[in-house]
Order: C-alpha cells, then structure tokens, then sequence
C-alpha cells in the first residue's frame, strides 16, 4: 500500500504542470549556464594566445634592434680602427664608442588641413567674419595586402655621444690631437667628446 501511495504522488507530481515548467526551466538555466561557461573559457584561451603572440612579436623586434645595433657599433668600431691605425705614428688602437640614441627612422606624414570661413551678420547690420582651421596628419603607410608598415622616408644613424681610444702612439702630444681632430671631424662631434688614452706597454 505504501509504495502504490508513494507511485501516485510521483505520477501526480510528473504531471503536475507547474513541476514540468520548473524541470524545463532548470535544464535551460543548466544548459545556459554550460554555453557560458564553455565560450568565456574559449575566449580566455584565445586572449591568452594573442598575449603570448604579441608578447613573442615584441621580444622578436627588440631582438632585432639589439643585433642590429650590436652590428652597427661593432662595424663603426672596426672602421673607426683601421683609419685610426693608418695615421703616423698612432700604432695598434682599441676603441670604445658610446651611443646616445639608436636608429631612429623617419616615417613620411601626411597633412591634411581644411579651413571653413563663415559670415554672419546680426540684426543691427553688423557683419562678423569667422575663420576656423583644422588639422591633422597620418602616418603613411605601405604593404603588400597581407602586412603594412609605415612608410620609411629616412633612417637616421644612432647618434654619438662619446668616443674613447687607447692608441700606442698617445703619449706623443700632436699624435693625441691628431686622433681628437680626425674622430671629431669624422663623427661631427667636440673634440672634448673624444678621450684618448696612451696604451700600456
């Protein structure tokens, strides 16, 4: 008797309408619930990939700048070795230069300026006149479809700050000022900029 009364009440409640829209609602509210779930854990993922990938981008380009700087001064210095070397009387020279900046490149820029002039004039007769100047510039840009970059007009070679070098023949006063005056010259920079040092024997 007591299981028919309990198979009854379950048959009451299953067809019970109110039962069957809370069981529908429940089984949404779930399935919502998992549709959420999976598409903010999908883009959390897909955030996370673009992250590490400009994350990898930027340390690709700052690698980049580092070895081609590296290179520029490395070049710079053997240059700046063998002249120095075929001066008289300077003998065997080492050489240390100091950069104030890196490249620097010149992107080209567009301008684009409007002007709107306006007239009014007001109910004594009185005329105003209005000028009114607006500006602006975009970098220009240039691509193959698939990637654009700007536009490079110049590339501006790192700036010196400083050059020291040990030469054997440093000792010799008008051996010294010759270095000063050729590093000077060939760099743009004050003779003050260019420290030279006698080389131990």
């Amino acid at each position: 008797m007591g299981k028919s009364n309990i198979k009854s009440d379950l048959a009451k409640v299953i067809n019970d309408k109110k039962f069957l829209n809370a069981v529908v609602i429940a089984l949404i509210l779930a399935f919502l619930l998992l549709a959420i779930s999976f598409l903010s854990t999908t883009r959390k993922k897909e955030t996370e990939e673009s992250l590490s990938t400009s994350v990898d981008n930027s340390s690709a380009i700052e690698e980049a700048a580092k070895d081609t700087m590296s290179n520029y001064e490395e070049s710079e210095k053997q240059t700046l070795r063998t002249l120095l070397a075929k001066i008289e009387n300077v003998g065997e020279v080492e050489v240390m230069i100091n950069f104030k900046s890196g490249e620097v490149k010149v992107p080209a820029i567009e301008e684009n300026t409007q002007e709107a002039l306006t007239e009014e004039t007001d109910s004594q007769g009185g005329n105003r006149t209005t000028t009114q100047k607006n500006g602006g510039s975009t970098v220009v840009m240039a691509g193959d479809g698939s990637k654009n970059e700007p536009y490079i007009l110049q590339v501006n070679k790192p700036e010196i700050s400083g050059v020291l070098i040990v030469a054997e023949g440093a000792s010799s006063a008008k051996v010294k000022y010759d270095i000063q005056v050729a590093v000077s010259t060939l760099y743009g920079i004050s003779i003050d900029k260019v420290n030279v040092y006698p080389m131990k024997n």
